[in-house]
């Protein structure tokens, strides 16, 4: 499946729009930034989104380098691979397409999901914004994963620790 193609004001979240055009103006031209090119001091406010993640495998597996606060809720998948991270089930097939596709390209993929939970009035939103990183100008080795979540903090343990047992996905889109 292809997303179709969106523009970033169809990016719900300012955090996501913010470091969206962040990552976009590190491309000066090229497919995908480097590594090096993304400081975190210059995104300070956004960190707690972020997540910096190794491509290995031609795209088929993710090593999480660098977890922000927001995002570790409940469990710090930090030096991990995904899945060692993420229980067995649903939600594992679930991101782990996810994160093949944005590491796909072109451009980064945006997407919201929404996860149900028992004993949870109303589904818990989640949406991420995948943005290839390249050390060589050429291939996929490393990723800038935004992430923000809905503001429903009472579940006691997150993604990274309970499998949901629905997924929903509701918009996904790939931007320039």
């Amino acid at each position: 499946m292809t997303p179709p193609t969106g523009a970033v004001s169809q990016i719900a979240e300012p955090q996501l729009q913010v470091l969206y055009s962040y990552w976009s103006g590190k491309r000066r031209g090229t497919d995908w930034p480097a590594r090096q090119d993304i400081w975190p001091e210059e995104i300070k406010p956004l960190l707690p989104y972020v997540m910096l993640v190794d491509v290995l495998g031609l795209g088929h597996r993710f090593r999480f380098r660098l977890v922000g606060t927001d995002v570790a809720f409940g469990i710090d998948p930090t030096g991990k691979l995904l899945h060692e991270a993420v229980p067995e089930g649903s939600y594992r097939d679930h991101i782990t397409a996810q994160f093949r596709r944005g590491a796909a390209g072109p451009g980064a993929l945006y997407n919201q999901s929404s996860y149900t939970y028992a004993g949870v009035a109303g589904p818990r939103g989640i949406s991420r914004l995948f943005m290839p990183l390249s050390s060589d100008g050429r291939a996929v080795d490393m990723m800038l994963v935004g992430q923000t979540r809905d503001g429903l903090a009472h579940i006691e343990r997150s993604t990274w620790q309970a499998n949901p047992p629905a997924v929903f996905e509701r918009l996904e889109l790939r931007l320039p």
